[in-house]
């Protein structure tokens, strides 16, 4: 593997960079809408400040085993969203990628664009072997985005905790060898 930590990676529509502490608008702009949070581990926010001291804490600490964009539609600049790994297993070089989308900039094909141009980054350049999702087996939008972009399912659905609640979670995944041989 190689410990590269977060580069700019610039698509089509999105460019995807490292978070800055100026970002706290758009953040709170989608983290503070309960229909989004709803299927993430994280709370809705409820202030403008959990979204700045998100940022100084936690979203903008990079390191070289840091894998965290900030998801920037070209046409505005603006942050709509983040793509991280959540989860990294050195031994099998494999990851756990979470993602969230303003629902202002949903169901326009951007979030399987970010993560398809994630997906090429961590297979090409970071050498991870193994990339995996899971979601909420009710959110179906985060299941087709990852269909899109390839992900195969595992066929287990588990019994989480999230939220001091049990809820139905869904793996999907995919491998270097599925993504340069099968599907490219």
């Amino acid at each position: 593997m190689n410990f590269i930590g977060t580069n700019i990676i610039s698509l089509d529509n999105l460019v995807l960079t490292k978070f800055n502490e100026n970002d706290y608008l758009d953040l709170y702009e989608y983290a503070s809408n309960k229909e989004v949070v709803k299927f993430l581990t994280r709370n809705q926010y409820k202030s403008i400040d959990e979204a700045k001291d998100y940022l100084k804490n936690v979203a903008c600490k990079y390191d070289n085993k840091t894998f965290r964009w900030a998801i920037r539609y070209k046409e505005n600049n603006k942050l709509i969203g983040c793509i991280d790994v959540v989860s990294l297993d050195l031994n099998k070089e494999e990851v756990e990628l979470g993602y969230v989308l303003n629902p202002n900039y949903q169901n326009k094909g951007l979030m399987s664009e970010a993560l398809k141009g994630v997906t090429k980054y961590l297979f090409n350049e970071v050498l991870i072997n193994k990339i995996k999702i899971r979601c909420n087996v009710d959110n179906i939008a985060s299941y087709k985005v990852m269909k899109n972009a390839s992900f195969k399912d595992m066929n287990i659905i588990r019994v989480e905790n999230i939220k001091g609640k049990d809820v139905f979670i869904r793996y999907t995944y995919l491998t270097k060898y599925d993504y340069f041989y099968k599907f490219r």
